[in-house]
């Protein structure tokens, strides 16, 4: 397979967003980290060491050939699942905030979940691929990797950690539907798995009182509606233009995990409705750019691969814009390329340096155009590269 030049925009795009992060966490954290630990460098200097080590993984993946991924697809899966097994070991798991969804080794902790949602993709996009010709029959077609994928969800929910198997699940059952999948069946798996979703979320607590609190947090404003008021109270004073950067005021102990999960509360604080829409068209961007990249990869591996990790990142986005908002119930969903936290931004950079490898292979246009006049054969018009351009 031919190797090509990256996609420089999307190079472009990564890079702004990873560097716009670093500025807003420190921005976002020197309070506490000059009340904490008696240093406003502490979070920045972390977050800082974990970039430079994830822009040297994103050149490091970017070089390697994705079909690679789909040849050791079963070490990938299984060590995947080993991972998420792992959490649940003494001694190797640690509980914060009453879920176990971290692995400690030594000073280095990280969430398998966030590797678990890049190997779920990977195995969905390399069976889709080989049931192709069985895609119409849900025992043969679908059932298999639907188990597998119940088992990745099943381990990430007892955790718990219920935002990522939504988003790790979207992600792969849009791969099934742009493979060829029965809309029918697919249909039919929704409403077969709403009532394990309302047993799982009804099933705790504090997830019924979220769900009853995200409408109208000041209904217990010192408690689980803390966050969520909090939150407004900082991007409702950002205005036009904001207060300025650095000039937040709801970061000084008000906000909790503001250079975290409620970074972009700050960011809309701090650079108002201006900065805030600049983010998100950014994010914008970079979905434009990906879908480009799936729909010319050469393959339907490529594409589906390509299809899966921007929905996994459009997915996370939009879990964390619609909490920080108030539009959703509060959970523990970090911005990409921009929230505090080293595993996540790892995690980020690995699956974008995958997409850039899937763009040095993509199809010239003078290519496509070659193959739509002979008619290519593809799963569903979606699938085929080349037969949608944005």
């Amino acid at each position: 397979m031919s190797r090509g030049k990256p996609d420089f925009w999307l190079m472009f795009i990564i890079f702004l967003l990873t560097g716009f992060g670093l500025v807003m966490v420190f921005s976002a954290s020197y309070y506490e980290g000059l009340v904490k630990h008696g240093d406003s460098y502490y979070y920045f200097k972390r977050q800082l060491i974990w970039a430079l080590g994830s822009v040297l993984l994103f050149f490091v993946i970017s070089n390697i050939p994705y079909t690679l991924y789909r040849k050791y697809v079963g070490a990938i899966l299984l060590g995947s699942l080993a991972l998420l097994v792992l959490v649940f070991i003494p001694g190797l798991g640690m509980n914060v905030n009453g879920a176990t969804r971290w692995i400690q080794l030594g000073p280095i902790g990280f969430q398998p979940s966030e590797l678990a949602k890049l190997g779920a993709i990977i195995y969905t996009a390399s069976i889709m691929v080989k049931k192709r010709e069985s895609l119409h029959h849900f025992k043969q077609g679908l059932l298999p990797p639907l188990i597998v994928l119940g088992l990745f969800c099943g381990l990430i929910v007892l955790e718990p950690h219920f935002s990522s198997t939504v988003i790790l699940l979207g992600s792969c059952l849009t791969i099934i539907f742009c493979a060829g999948a029965r809309f029918k069946h697919l249909l039919l798996l929704g409403a077969a798995g709403i009532p394990f979703i309302v047993w799982i979320m009804t099933s705790e607590d504090y997830r019924v009182m979220r769900l009853l609190i995200f409408r109208n947090p000041w209904k217990d404003p010192s408690g689980d509606g803390f966050q969520t008021i909090q939150s407004l109270f900082a991007i409702g004073p950002g205005g036009l233009l904001g207060k300025g950067l650095g000039n937040s005021i709801q970061k000084l102990a008000y906000l909790p995990m503001s250079q975290t999960d409620f970074i972009f509360a700050i960011i809309a604080e701090e650079l108002g409705f201006i900065g805030g829409t600049l983010l998100i068209l950014l994010y914008i961007a970079f979905v434009i750019r990906g879908i480009r990249i799936a729909l010319q990869a050469p393959d339907s591996f490529g594409m589906l691969l390509g299809i899966g990790i921007v929905t996994m990142f459009s997915l996370q986005t939009l879990f964390n814009l619609g909490v920080v908002t108030a539009m959703l119930p509060v959970t523990g969903v970090p911005l990409p390329f921009i929230s505090y936290g080293g595993s996540s931004l790892l995690m980020c950079m690995l699956a974008a340096g995958i997409l850039l490898n899937i763009s040095r292979h993509r199809v010239p246009q003078t290519s496509q155009k070659q193959s739509e006049r002979k008619g290519a054969r593809h799963l569903r018009p979606i699938t085929s590269p080349g037969s949608f351009r944005i």
